[in-house]
């Protein structure tokens, strides 16, 4: 059940990290692409309407130009009708020339007939710019003029240009109507500033042209004067507006008509559509219009809206959808994760005999296949350290008896040796009471016999001591190098373990590399990995702490056989003293049974017996100074060998938590 709810939390998190990632991801692109297309939509919009109003001035501007044009053309050609009716009454012989010029003149300048709107006039120009006919200026030149250098290379037509009258501070547009009445080389010139022909043109027309356009599914174009008259509206023309509000309480109209071109975004107060209005506006100056094209912020974003709506079913279909997907990847992807997590278990509970199942053929296949390797090779390295370290616990159990043997030996040499070195003491102050009793020697001579004969076999028994302890050294010193030789096989045996642990550590740095090669998919088997490593690394710290107590255990054999070696030299240098004492005792024993015939020659024998006396006793106290070294040294070795025995154990308490194939 753990193992069930463990990749099952596996497979939540990565669900849930890619549905967090998957939602930020959608958010962001559907953000940027709102924000994209809302801007962009905006920019849009803006511009259709500013290319509405931009129309729309072109609609106004056309439909004015062509009013005025046909006004003006009409009213030259109606005067050319008349001019030339006087001139045929001139060529039927009813009035001369002269007459019928005058009467052509009057008409032209007539102020009834002539007038158009606040300052227009009709002229007559010759064919040269000269201005044979005109209300003010008669006889004037014009001829440098740009626009009667056209006027007179058209002769008839229409002609817009600038101009200034003197009382006048700047120019402004003015338009002419031409026609040519060829028998007098006269063009006809009707003319007015453009600005005056408002109550000339007719804007039915123009209004059914400009109602006609749609502007979104609500807006509307309208025209109004700069008094806030509604000229042209689909609902409410001839209202003033000049003083209506918006909702925040501005004037709207009067910044329309103080701004003259540009836009304004308001809302108004009680609007049906109850959205902000965007209203982009033009003036015509020339016949006091403002042309307005009003829309809608409802209108912009409704289609956005929908859009929007439409993504955010789509994208949660797609989600949810992705997710299924996603679920089903997984659980087939986390089934091989399944069986690793089981064996990581049974290995954390020494059970090594367990495999992965590998039923893929991708990376996660192939990390089994790898995963099972790195078994394998563990096992056979634990196998190894098994055996090893039974031997080596056999071996180490052999040197402690030995040691202890050793260090019971070598007591009782010491207890020997120091019995020896008490006796030759005694033996030393009878040998000086009897030098100073040389004059007893005689009566105890037989005594002296009786304690010469117990000295030599003192002697004896010394040699036969020294003997065994001689060949105690000897074992003693060939045990301490079978241990060395044990202790060189557990150098081979901790170089393999260490060889097993760097292949352990590289098979475990390859699979964290395919891993991490799997991205979070291998994120649990890489920690496997790791765990794995760090167990070799253990490994490796074990057996570097095994190399130490292993040279402490070399270091102290190698003390103790040079120890043996020193205690050697002076047993054998004991043997010959003890030789030498028995030869000596010998002597003595001659001497001691010729003693009564010549005191003298007991004295001197006996002199001579105290000097080797205090000679034996001073070898026996080194001899006896060596074996007790040599009791330190085996028992430093029976301490090194019992602090080895527990490394041993040790180490075979861990290997035996493991349990590997073929064990019983």
């Amino acid at each position: 059940m753990k193992i069930k709810g463990l990749v099952s939390s596996i497979n939540f998190k990565i669900q849930a990290v890619f549905g967090v990632i998957y939602i930020i991801v959608l958010f962001g692109l559907g953000l940027g692409i709102f924000m994209s297309l809302s801007s962009g939509l905006e920019k849009q919009y803006r511009m259709e309407l500013s290319n509405t109003t931009e129309l729309i001035y072109q609609i106004t501007d056309s439909y004015v130009d062509t009013s005025v044009q046909n006004y003006l053309i009409g009213l030259a050609e109606a005067i050319k009708r008349l001019v030339e009716h006087e001139y045929n009454e001139y060529l039927a012989g009813r009035q001369t020339e002269q007459q019928a010029w005058l009467k052509a003149k009057a008409i032209i300048l007539d102020p009834d007939i002539g007038k158009i709107g606040d300052t227009g006039y009709l002229a007559g120009v010759s064919g040269t710019g000269i201005l044979v006919i005109h209300p003010l200026s008669e006889g004037a030149d014009a001829s440098g003029y740009d626009f009667m250098k056209q006027a007179t290379s058209m002769k008839e037509g229409y002609i817009e240009y600038m101009w200034k009258n003197k009382d006048e501070a700047e120019e402004r547009a003015k338009a002419g109507g031409m026609a040519y009445f060829k028998p007098w080389d006269l063009i006809i010139w009707a003319s007015s500033y453009k600005s005056e022909f408002r109550s000339l043109v007719s804007l039915n027309e123009l209004e059914k042209r400009i109602l006609s356009l749609k502007v979104g599914e609500h807006g509307y174009p309208y025209i109004m004067n700069s008094e806030g008259e509604l000229l042209i509206h689909p609902t409410r023309k001839g209202e003033n507006l000049y003083d209506n509000q918006a909702a925040d309480g501005r004037y709207f109209i009067r910044e329309i008509i103080e701004k003259q071109n540009g836009s304004i975004t308001y809302r108004m107060v009680n609007d049906e559509i109850g959205t902000d209005s965007i209203a982009y506006f033009r003036s015509y100056p020339e016949l006091d219009l403002i042309i307005v094209t009003k829309a809608y912020v409802e209108d912009m974003f409704g289609l956005l809206n929908k859009i929007k709506i439409i993504s955010i079913i789509v994208l949660s279909a797609a989600f949810i959808l992705t997710n299924l997907v996603i679920a089903f990847v997984l659980s087939r992807i986390m089934k091989p994760l399944k069986y690793v997590r089981e064996l990581t278990t049974n290995i954390a509970a020494g059970d090594l005999t367990g495999r992965v199942e590998n039923i893929s053929d991708d990376e996660i296949g192939v990390m089994s296949v790898h995963f099972n390797s790195l078994i394998d090779t563990v096992e056979e390295m634990l196998k190894k350290i098994k055996n090893t370290s039974s031997e080596l616990f056999e071996s180490v159990q052999s040197l402690s008896v030995s040691s202890q043997e050793i260090t019971a030996t070598s007591n009782e040499q010491a207890a020997a040796v120091k019995e020896i070195v008490s006796t030759m003491e005694d033996s030393d102050n009878l040998s000086k009471s009897i030098a100073n009793r040389i004059g007893e020697v005689a009566k105890i001579s037989n005594k002296t016999r009786e304690v010469v004969q117990t000295g030599f076999s003192t002697v004896q028994d010394s040699l036969g001591k020294m003997d065994e302890i001689k060949n105690s050294n000897s074992d003693t010193i060939e045990g301490i190098k079978l241990l060395g030789e044990k202790i060189d096989s557990i150098w081979e045996i901790v170089n393999i373990i260490n060889g097993i642990a760097d292949q352990t550590k590289i098979i475990a740095f390859n699979a964290e590399l395919e891993a991490s090669a799997a991205g979070e998919a291998g994120k649990n088997f890489q920690i496997v990995a790791t765990e794995i490593r760090r167990l070799a690394d253990s490994t490796m710290a074990s057996t570097n702490e095994i190399k130490g107590k292993i040279n402490e255990i070399q270091h102290s054999s190698d003390n103790l056989i040079i120890a043996s070696e020193e205690g050697t030299e002076h047993i054998r240098e004991g043997g010959e003293l003890s030789g030498e004492l028995q030869r000596i005792f010998e002597d003595v024993l001659s001497s001691a049974e010729i003693s009564a015939e010549s005191a003298e020659q007991i004295a001197s024998s006996i002199n001579q017996q105290v000097s080797a006396f205090e000679q034996i006793l001073l070898t026996l106290r080194q001899i006896s100074n060596g074996i007790d070294n040599f009791v330190v040294s085996t028992k430093s070795t029976a301490s090194s060998s019992v602090s080895l025995k527990e490394m041993a154990e040790s180490l075979k308490e861990i290997v035996d938590r493991y349990q590997v194939g073929n064990d019983e």
